[in-house]
Formats: C-alpha cells, structure tokens, sequence
C-alpha cells in the first residue's frame, strides 16, 4: 500500500474524529453498479487512511513545537496479530512552517481495537550523513541534561544515572538531528542500554524533541521503555 498524505497538526483532530476505526467497524455497502472488489478495496483504503491518521497524529505528538507538518510518502501495513498491524513507510516533516523539510523513516505497531499507534520509532534524516560528535561538546552536555530530566520524570521512585557514551549529529541549517547511545543506571535495580535522539532548533535554542528507548543486552531488572518530551 502506497499513500502520499499531507496534514497539519492545526487540522488533524478534525480528520480524527471521524473516528479512525470506521473503516473496519462498518461493514462498506457497495453500489448497484459496483464490484465486490471495488468496496474491499474501498474500504481497505478507508482502514490505510485511519491508520496514517495515526501515524500523523503520533509523530506530530513527539515534537514540542506548534506547528508540525507531516507528509508521508511511503506507508506499507501488513498482518502483525489479528488485532495489530505493523506499519513502516517513509515521510518528511515541517516544523513551525521552515522551508526546510526533514526526511524521515518510522515502523510502529498500530492497535485495531484502539485505533492508535503510540510512539513509532523515528530515523530522522539520513543516518550517514551523521559526523561523530563529542559526548563533552556543548551539544551533547545539553542533551544530556535533557535526557537526565526525562528518566528523572518517568522513574520518580528511583534513583537513576545516565551516562552518553557515543553520539553524533547531522544538519547544517535550523535544525540538529542529534543521536546517541548510552547506559542508565538504576543502582541496585541494574543498568539498561538506552538509544537516544534529539532534534535541536537552533534558531529558538532550544531541544524540539527527545526521545529515548531502554533494552537492550546490558539490561538488568528494569523493564523496556520509551519515552518522548
């Protein structure tokens, strides 16, 4: 399946609220003159529309800025269980209305029951134009800070430690995409390997989005987890 969709988060709640599982909680009627093939397909297509909805609303949430554009160019859903489907495809995205666009990759899992897709993992830009960057740069010491603050919020009856070991960043103009990799340690509870990724606004001086994902071999007694600011 290949769809190309352009929303803006200002207009999405509105394509939302048609409910996003109508296309598979109704049965499609189809006109005298139309095939039985024609309303699978037509409803088929209503179900790859509700699941890019999702797509949309979800990446749109995962950037704090006011204005997200996501156009998604490639979006392929296949058979996961008989309620998920998993979802991969390609897009780009606009923040606060910059001419530069940002490219970017994704997979998720969605929910039929709940029609949602939370939180798809982003490859933002091309990862081979990353360069290395110093985990004792300036970029990387404010990243951490704000990686810090985050773990801080979500494991609030724990005490936890994060530390980068290698990072790298990619982009010249208004905005940084920024990744890394590195080791939270919860003390007695064990230590997790964590992913990280970041995209930096440096016009406003300020982080637009920090993601980071816990697993990995080093993980020890604290569960899987991902979490956006």
């Amino acid at each position: 399946m290949i769809r190309t969709l352009l929303v803006s988060l200002g207009t999405l709640s509105v394509f939302a609220a048609s409910s996003l599982f109508a296309g598979n909680a109704t049965p499609v009627t189809a006109a005298p003159q139309a095939s039985v093939h024609d309303a699978r397909v037509e409803s088929g297509d209503r179900i790859d529309d509700a699941i890019a909805a999702a797509v949309i609303g979800s990446i749109s949430r995962q950037f704090d800025a006011r204005d997200v554009t996501v156009q998604l160019e490639r979006v392929s859903v296949t058979p996961a269980s008989i309620q998920d489907r998993q979802v991969d495809g390609r897009g780009r995205l606009r923040i606060d209305g910059d001419a530069e666009w940002l490219p970017f990759e994704f997979a998720g899992l969605y929910d039929m029951a709940s029609a949602e897709v939370t939180y798809p993992r982003l490859q933002l830009g091309d990862a081979r134009a990353a360069a290395d960057v110093s985990t004792d740069s300036s970029l990387a010491r404010s990243f951490d800070r704000q990686i810090t603050q985050a773990l801080a919020a979500e494991f609030q009856s724990q005490q936890v430690h994060w530390t980068l070991a290698q990072a790298s960043a990619a982009g010249s103009g208004r905005f940084i995409r920024f990744d890394g990799r590195g080791t939270a340690d919860f003390g007695a509870d064990g230590s997790s390997l964590a992913r990280v990724e970041g995209v930096y606004d440096t016009r406003a001086g300020r982080w637009l989005r920090v993601h980071y994902e816990l697993g990995g071999e080093a993980d020890s007694g604290v569960g899987p987890s991902v979490a956006t600011l």
